[in-house]
């Protein structure tokens, strides 16, 4: 047997690159495939401010502000909903009139709706609504409503939710009764409140967060009070502001930071609405 030592070099090194060419070479790592790009959620497609329908049987119309467009999310839930509104009772028109017996002329049916910018302290944006509407009964029926946006969570939440859970919130009842009943003293014809016509607790009221006296801030809490509930109809409807002191410990800490100060305006001494609907 030949010792390695008597195997010229050159040899050893040819055997050595021929047993390298012999060794399959390791496969490069695979590169991991690309993540799929998470599709970012699509934008509310914009909406408009004003809806009309209008036929034989009724007729129907919204008016949003111009502000609702900073809040597009807002803007679409509060169009869309409201429009559905609208074409469900202009539907129900369509129908009682196709079913009408002929023996009194119709009298189509009319449906409005306006919103009106009521705060802005962010992160909460308080709209008002004032509503109309005539069926063909005795008279027509009308009264308020409200909608109040968390701008940071992107989403509508209940009067409720502006308190802790635990508040005792007899304080802003007896503030809205208060109020009521002072309001009443200055309104011609208006009856005090009785058995029939008590103060209303703040629950059966549409409460809308009223803009401070410190721009940026809520200094307090416009209340509605639609016809029947503190007076025959013919007495209307109340609109009474509750400043923020009467109410200011009740308040839930996530929302607590946007009030400030007291209100802008203390209201009408009669309790009459301060916004009038103008639909053209």
């Amino acid at each position: 047997m030949l010792s390695t030592k008597s195997i010229p070099l050159a040899v050893l090194g040819l055997v050595a690159v021929l047993g390298a060419c012999e060794r399959k070479a390791a496969p490069p790592p695979k590169t991991p495939p690309a993540a799929a790009p998470v599709a970012a959620a699509p934008a509310p497609m914009a909406r408009p401010l004003t809806f009309d329908q209008s036929d034989d049987a009724a007729k129907v119309a919204l008016r949003l502000p111009a502000e609702i467009a900073n809040h597009p999310a807002l803007h679409a839930l509060l169009y869309d909903r409201e429009t559905a509104g609208l074409k469900a009772f202009a539907a129900k028109a369509q129908a009682d009139h196709k079913a009408s017996d002929g023996k009194f002329p119709w009298r189509p049916y009319n449906r409005q709706s306006q919103w009106f910018l009521a705060a802005d302290a962010a992160p909460l944006t308080a709209l008002r609504a004032l509503w109309f509407e005539d069926t063909g009964g005795a008279h027509p029926n009308h009264g308020g409503a409200s909608l109040i946006w968390d701008s940071a969570a992107d989403r509508e939440i209940q009067p409720k939710a502006l308190f802790r859970p635990d508040a005792d919130m007899s304080a802003l009842d007896k503030a809205i009764c208060d109020a009521v009943a002072q309001a009443k003293t200055h309104r011609e014809g208006a009856a005090p409140l009785n058995a029939m016509f008590a103060c209303p607790k703040w629950s059966q009221t549409v409460l809308v967060p009223a803009p401070s006296t410190v721009p940026g801030k809520i200094g307090g809490l416009t209340v509605l009070i639609d016809p029947y509930v503190v007076g025959p109809y013919s007495e209307g409807d109340y609109e009474v502001v509750v400043p923020l002191s009467a109410f200011q410990a009740l308040l839930a800490p996530a929302y607590a930071g946007a009030f400030g100060d007291a209100p802008k305006s203390p209201g009408n001494p009669d309790g009459t609405l301060s916004v009038r609907m103008d639909l053209k």
